[in-house]
C-alpha cells in the first residue's frame, strides 16, 4: 500500500507538471534551487546579493564572494535535497508539526523577500507560494498538511530529476559549463549526469524509506543501506 501511495504521488506530481497547474510548485523547484545557491554562498562566507524569480520556472542567485565550486554544485542537488526533506516530513511528522513546518516555510520565504527580493516580480511569485504553503494550515484537524507536505516535497525532487537536463542545449552556459571551466576535471555533460543520477537516487530513497523494512529492495542489496 505504501509503494502505491508514493508512485501515484508522484504520478500525480508528473501528470500537474504537464499543466498549467505547474507553476506554484515549479516556482518551489526554483525558489530551493536558487536559495540553495545563497545558503552555499553565505556558507562559505559570501553574501547574496538578490533573487530573482522568472515566471516561466527560471531564476538566478546572484552572490559576492564565497567559494564557487560548491555554489555552483548547490543549486541541483539543494533543490533535490529540500523536496526529499519536506515529503519526508510530511510523512513523518505529526499535525501540529506539519503546521509548524509549512509556517516555516512561510517564514523562510518571507525572510528571503526582505533581504533578497528586489522587483514586483519575484515579489508577486513568492506571494503566491506563501499562499500554496498556507492555504493547507485553514484545515489545521486533518490529513490535508501532511498529504499538502508530501505533493511540494514529491513535485520539487521530481521537477529537480528533469531540471539538469535543460542544460543539453550546447550553449555551454550554466551551473555545469561554470563547473567545467574552473574545475577542468569533468566536462558539462558529467555534471549534468551526476546531478540527474542524485535526484534519481534520491526518489529510490525516498521510496524505500517510506515503506516497510520487510518489502525494501535494499533487504536483497546489502551494499546499499538505509538509514
Amino acid at each position: 500500500m505504501e509503494t502505491l501511495y508514493f508512485f501515484s504521488m508522484l504520478t500525480i506530481a508528473i501528470i500537474i507538471s504537464r499543466t498549467p497547474l505547474r507553476y506554484p510548485f515549479q516556482w518551489m523547484e526554483t525558489f530551493f534551487h536558487e536559495f540553495s545557491h545563497g545558503l552555499a554562498c553565505i556558507l562559505t562566507f559570501g553574501r547574496i546579493h538578490r533573487i530573482t524569480l522568472e515566471f516561466n520556472g527560471a531564476g538566478c542567485c546572484s552572490t559576492y564572494g564565497g567559494w564557487r565550486i560548491p555554489i555552483l554544485l548547490a543549486g541541483y542537488t539543494g533543490a533535490v535535497t529540500w523536496g526529499a526533506v519536506i515529503y519526508l516530513a510530511g510523512w513523518s511528522l505529526s499535525v501540529s508539526e506539519d503546521i509548524f513546518l509549512l509556517q516555516l516555510l512561510m517564514s523562510v520565504l518571507t525572510v528571503s523577500t526582505i533581504f533578497w527580493v528586489r522587483n514586483l516580480k519575484t515579489l508577486f511569485i513568492i506571494a503566491i507560494m506563501i499562499l500554496v504553503f498556507w492555504l493547507p494550515t485553514l484545515l489545521p484537524n486533518t490529513s490535508i498538511p501532511a498529504y499538502a507536505i508530501e505533493f511540494y516535497g514529491i513535485y520539487v525532487v521530481q521537477s529537480a530529476i528533469t531540471a539538469p537536463l535543460a542544460l543539453i542545449d550546447g550553449k555551454h552556459v550554466g551551473d555545469g559549463a561554470d563547473l567545467a571551466d574552473i574545475t577542468l576535471i569533468f566536462p558539462e555533460g558529467i555534471w549534468i549526469a551526476l546531478w540527474f543520477i542524485y535526484a534519481l537516487a534520491t526518489t529510490f530513497w525516498l521510496w524505500q524509506i517510506t515503506i516497510p523494512a520487510s518489502e525494501r529492495l535494499t533487504e536483497y542489496i546489502h551494499w546499499l543501506p538505509l538509514l
